[in-house]
């Protein structure tokens, strides 16, 4: 009750007010019992005096944790939609590799026939789609204009047979049977020239816009056939997306890979930067703040050592990799300059946290 009493006394005037704190507990403590002993009047003013001068700042003071060196972004785990056996693993752990350069190879060889296919379909389909295109040859149009000429040929001399025949007097010097004859071949040259005369104009119209839009859209449908064979074939290759280091191979020649199983095939990062991931005791978290610097000292380097900014401070709590089964730590992501000489991603490192006090 004194306590609840003197919560209204602000703490920043604690120190230069302690007579008028001490007042205030004597005003207080008349309307309390008489079981409240001075005792509680200087602890009381202990607690404030402790809380004002420490001005609510956590605590200060050094840190010390280790950690790893590791890639500038978070690992890459690569995998693949295809289905079949590893053909090659083109790379090991800690091989440099750069963007787009292959990675490993899966046996395709019958989705690459198919390919083979539907590359042939698409050339019958554009050589068609050329042809209705593009009209008759010029050749094409000489052989018809030939044909013209020898159906208009034709014609003359039937119709000179059959005038002369109708010329001649029928029982004496011709039969019937000849006259209707040489009208018949008359009529048949006549059609026949009707006929060549249709395919030539016909020749030098060219096609027909149905026959057109049917020759496109055949064309169109073996296009994309083939990007289909061609998109499933591409997942036969892994390729790096990124330049950085093979971390791990999960997966080794003549492996069956399924794309109903996904799996992780191997695990990159990028390794142009590098950054520390630290791993801090709970109970010291409070006394790192952003933007703190750290001295960094490797493993088995003596006489090594370089600074790293705290750039973020991990909100879940795990077990170290270092020393799993010891209290609970944190993960403290340190930024390292540019200038600094570059580690090997994984080695191991000491660090020392001034504490944000200090």
């Amino acid at each position: 009750m004194l306590v609840a009493g003197l919560a209204w006394v602000r703490p920043g005037r604690a120190i230069g007010g302690l007579t008028t704190l001490l007042c205030v507990a004597h005003m207080t403590q008349t309307r309390l019992t008489a079981s409240v002993s001075l005792s509680g009047v200087i602890v009381a003013v202990s607690y404030l005096l402790i809380t004002s001068a420490a001005g609510g700042q956590p605590p200060s003071g050094p840190v010390s944790a280790t950690g790893r060196i590791e890639g500038g972004s978070d690992v890459l785990s690569l995998g693949t939609s295809a289905t079949g056996t590893i053909a090659q693993l083109l790379v090991k752990v800690g091989d440099h590799v750069e963007a787009g350069q292959h990675l490993l190879q899966v046996d395709c060889r019958a989705i690459e026939a198919e390919k083979n296919a539907r590359e042939a379909d698409l050339a019958a389909s554009e050589a068609v789609f050329a042809r209705v295109t593009h009209g008759s040859r010029p050749e094409e149009v000489a052989i018809g204009e030939a044909n013209v000429n020898l159906a208009e040929a034709r014609l003359r001399e039937a119709q000179k047979q059959f005038d002369r025949a109708h010329a001649l007097h029928e029982g004496v010097t011709v039969t019937r049977v000849q006259i209707d004859q040489a009208e018949r071949d008359a009529h048949m040259a006549e059609a026949m020239l009707e006929e060549v005369r249709a395919k030539l104009a016909l020749l030098k119209v060219g096609s027909r816009e149905e026959d057109i839009a049917e020759a496109r859209a055949r064309r169109d449908a073996a296009k994309a056939r083939l990007g289909e064979v061609a998109a499933r074939l591409a997942y036969c290759t892994v390729d790096a997306p990124i330049s950085g280091i093979i971390l791990s191979t999960r997966v080794s020649s003549g492996q069956l890979v399924s794309s109903m199983a996904p799996a992780t095939l191997i695990i990159m990062v990028d390794d142009r930067k590098r950054r520390v991931r630290a791993f801090v005791g709970e109970h010291d978290v409070s006394k790192i703040c952003l933007g703190e610097q750290a001295q960094i000292a490797p493993d088995g380097i003596p006489g090594t050592h370089f600074e790293g900014v705290v750039d973020s401070i991990g909100p879940n709590v795990s077990e170290s990799p270092f020393d799993p089964g010891l209290p609970l730590f944190r993960e403290v992501i340190l930024s390292i300059p540019k200038d600094a000489a570059p580690m090997a991603i994984g080695l191991r490192v000491s660090l020392q946290f001034p504490g944000c006090g200090s």
